[in-house]
C-alpha cells in the first residue's frame, strides 16, 4: 500500500506546485496572520513569491505564497475595496493625468553613466521595448507602469550598467545606479531586481522623486537564515521606499525609513515631518512634501 501511495503523493506534489499561479489586476488578501490587504496588479515570480501595489499606501510589496492565507479577484470600484483603502473610486478617465505623467526636459536616450546625465547628453539612442519584472517570459508593459526593465528592441537584450533612460518622455533610474550612488548614510539598502528601472513620478529644480522596493540587506539576510519562517518575514521587508535624485549634491538620498526621512525633510520643510505610528513614513505625505521643495 505504501509502494502504491507514495508515487501519487509525488504526482499531487508535482501537479500542484507545477501549476502557474493567477495574477491578479485587482482584489484583497488575507494574510496567515489574518492581515487584510487591497491589491492591484498581483504577480508572481519563480520563487513563489507575490508582488503587488498595496492599494492603501501605495507601495510596491511582497509575500511568500506560505504566507497568505486567501486571494480574493474584488474590483477597485467594489465596496469591499474601498472600505479597506478608505478611497471613493472615481473612473480611471476622471483620474487620467494624476500620477504616473511626469514628462522631462531630458532628451530621449539613454544615459550610461552619471556624469552623461547631469550633461544631460545621452551616451546612445537605440530602441528599446518595456517589459515587466515577474514571469519566465518578461511581458510588454505600457507606459503606465513605474517598474520594469528595458531590453534592446532589435536583440532582446536586458539593458544593464546604465544610469538612467528616457523613453516615450519619461525619466527611469536603473535600481543598480541609485543604489551605487546614494547618499553615504543610506547603506545596506537592497534590490531582488537590481536590473530593474523605476519612473520618475515628479520633480523641480531641486529635485526628482521616485519610490523602489528596497530592504535592509542585514534583516533580509537574518530573515532568511531564520528557516521557513524566516523566509515568510524577509518576502515582506522589501517596501516601496521615497528617493530622491539631489541636483545640487549629484546623489540620491532614499528614505530608509520614517526617522532617516525626517531627519531630511525637518530643515527643508519642518510642516513635512511625521510621527512615525510605523517604520517606514506614509508616502503619499512623504509625495506631498517633496512636491513642495522640488
Amino acid at each position: 500500500m505504501k509502494k502504491i501511495l507514495l508515487p501519487v503523493a509525488i504526482f499531487i506534489f508535482a501537479f500542484t506546485f507545477g501549476q502557474e499561479k493567477k495574477n491578479y489586476k485587482e482584489g484583497i488578501i488575507t494574510t496567515s496572520t489574518n492581515e487584510i490587504i487591497a491589491f492591484k496588479d498581483l504577480t508572481w515570480d519563480k520563487n513563489g513569491k507575490a508582488h503587488y501595489l498595496n492599494a492603501t499606501n501605495k507601495e510596491m510589496e511582497e509575500l511568500f505564497d506560505n504566507s497568505i492565507k486567501n486571494i480574493e479577484e474584488v474590483s477597485e470600484s467594489d465596496p469591499k475595496f474601498t472600505s479597506i483603502t478608505g478611497e471613493t473610486f472615481q473612473p480611471s478617465s476622471s483620474n487620467a493625468g494624476k500620477e504616473n505623467t511626469a514628462k522631462t526636459d531630458y532628451p530621449e536616450g539613454i544615459y550610461t553613466t552619471k556624469e552623461d546625465f547631469i550633461k544631460k547628453t545621452p551616451s546612445k539612442n537605440q530602441k528599446l521595448s518595456k517589459k515587466g519584472l515577474i514571469g519566465f517570459t518578461k511581458e510588454l508593459v505600457d507606459d503606465s507602469v513605474s517598474e520594469c526593465f528595458f531590453y534592446d528592441f532589435n536583440s532582446d537584450k536586458k539593458l544593464k550598467d546604465v544610469f538612467a533612460v528616457v523613453y516615450h518622455g519619461s525619466l527611469y533610474f536603473n535600481i543598480a545606479a541609485i543604489l551605487t550612488n546614494r547618499n553615504k548614510t543610506d547603506r545596506a539598502q537592497t534590490s531582488d531586481f537590481p536590473n530593474s528601472f523605476v519612473k520618475v513620478l515628479f520633480g523641480g529644480d531641486n529635485y526628482l522623486y521616485t519610490e523602489a522596493a528596497l530592504a535592509n540587506v542585514w534583516a533580509k539576510g537574518l530573515a532568511y537564515n531564520a528557516g521557513a519562517a524566516g523566509g515568510v518575514l524577509a518576502g515582506t521587508l522589501n517596501t516601496g521606499k521615497g528617493i530622491v535624485w539631489d541636483y545640487k549634491n549629484q546623489e540620491f538620498n532614499i528614505f530608509k525609513n520614517c526617522e532617516d526621512y525626517n531627519d531630511f525633510i525637518k530643515d527643508k520643510y519642518p510642516n513635512g515631518v511625521q510621527k512615525c505610528p510605523k517604520q517606514q513614513p506614509d508616502n503619499i505625505e512623504v509625495r506631498k512634501a517633496i512636491d513642495i521643495i522640488k
